[in-house]
């Protein structure tokens, strides 16, 4: 059932990326977290607008330097944009041997029976399928990825359902983030999607990744452009500042120019500098740990 959903979408992609990628399904075909329909509707830009069946694309390295990464695009909570930032993502990091998992998450909507927890409960489900097998694992943002990893990963029921022995979480590399949807900073579509235009000041607190961090969240990789109208440098601020609070290590890198969306970073523009500062921090992960 599974494999003649994903076909749909396969075929949507370029083919170099069809080449590469294994899926898998997260849940059951029969559970309440899969329903009728392609695995995920994809968009002419390949932009995913729809998802009935979440599941992860692996993109094996030829070589395998032990390290896993999971990632997840942005979008808005509106659609998942895996052509512009999760699939190179992934790609780069295959070809410099580590293991790569890109999250194709339900986007929130009342027909789920998570709700608006729905992302969250398909990252969790990912982790679950990958930690046993991948103790050296780190996961990936982009924007509202980048908040979907770090609330599922750093929420205190997640604490709640872990196993003692399951390997941790290396680190979160977030890029360009949206981290909190607190007064005044409401105007992006995450706020919008998640707690609406008439959110308490308790709701936008709750969906604020700032408010997660605790002393066992994992060390922090992030990335801002000062020109970011969507998720300008305050963000980065209430993090570092979290951070700080519970003694997490942070690399915190602010370019002058870049805007949002920027994936791996145009060539010779300051933000395509980021991904190769990230593989060292990612190669010196077991050290902050």
């Amino acid at each position: 059932m599974m494999s003649t959903r994903l076909l749909l979408l396969l075929f949507c992609l370029p083919l170099s990326v069809r080449a590469m990628e294994t899926t898998i399904a997260l849940w059951p075909s029969n559970s309440a977290q899969v329903r009728p329909g392609p695995a995920a509707v994809v968009s002419k830009k390949g932009a995913i607008i729809q998802v009935n069946a979440p599941f992860l694309s692996f993109y094996p390295p030829d070589h395998f330097n032990g390290k896993t990464v999971l990632i997840a695009a942005g979008g808005g909570y509106r659609r998942i944009q895996q052509a512009k930032e999760a699939l190179p993502a992934a790609q780069f990091l295959a070809r410099h041997g580590f293991r790569a998992y890109v999250l194709t998450y339900r986007l929130p909507s009342n027909a789920w029976p998570e709700g608006k927890d729905a992302a969250i409960a398909d990252v969790r489900q990912a982790l679950k399928k990958l930690k046993p097998t991948n103790p050296q694992l780190s996961v990936l943002g982009f924007s509202a990825g980048a908040h979907l990893l770090a609330l599922a990963i750093n929420r205190p029921d997640y604490r709640v359902i872990q196993h003692t022995d399951e390997p941790r979480i290396e680190g979160m590399a977030l890029i360009y983030p949206i981290v909190t949807l607190e007064a005044p900073y409401t105007h992006s579509r995450t706020h919008q999607m998640l707690v609406g235009h008439h959110a308490t000041p308790s709701e936008e607190k709750q969906w604020s990744v700032q408010t997660v961090i605790n002393d066992d969240s994992p060390p922090l990789f992030v990335v801002e452009a000062d020109d970011d109208p969507i998720a300008p440098p305050i963000h980065g601020q209430r993090l570092n500042a979290a951070a700080t609070s519970h003694h997490i290590p942070m690399q915190w890198f602010r370019y002058p120019s870049g805007g949002h969306g920027f994936g791996l970073g145009k060539a010779g523009t300051p933000v395509s500098e980021w991904p190769q500062r990230y593989l060292v921090w990612l190669n010196r992960l077991a050290d902050q740990s």
